[in-house]
């Protein structure tokens, strides 16, 4: 299927593209937490933690199994708790707007 090079080069990319990506988001979190916008990039970074270890754990494993299946589930649910974030700051910013 694939080369052995090749999937350890994947799976290092992966590890290290995913530990620069999370940690850039918990130091944009990190300046916008008293911002209504903050929970909103802290939840991302979450996700986008979340993702990552999904992804290693699916090169590594290389098959389906009930533990990424789970994984897969608790992931999907927090994108939708993300979404409903996402929608809930933007009308709570419209709400400010217009009242003040």
């Amino acid at each position: 299927m694939f080369d052995a090079t090749l999937r350890t080069a994947s799976i290092l990319f992966s590890i290290i593209g995913g530990t620069a990506a999370g940690v850039l988001s918990l130091l944009l979190w990190n300046v916008l937490r008293e911002t209504p916008f903050g929970t909103v990039v802290g939840l991302l970074s979450l996700t986008l933690s979340g993702v990552i270890c999904y992804h290693v754990v699916l090169f590594i494993v290389g098959g389906e199994s009930a533990f990424l299946e789970t994984l897969r589930s608790g992931m999907h649910t927090v994108v939708a708790i993300f979404l409903w974030l996402v929608i809930a700051t933007r009308e709570q910013i419209q709400r400010s707007v217009a009242g003040g």
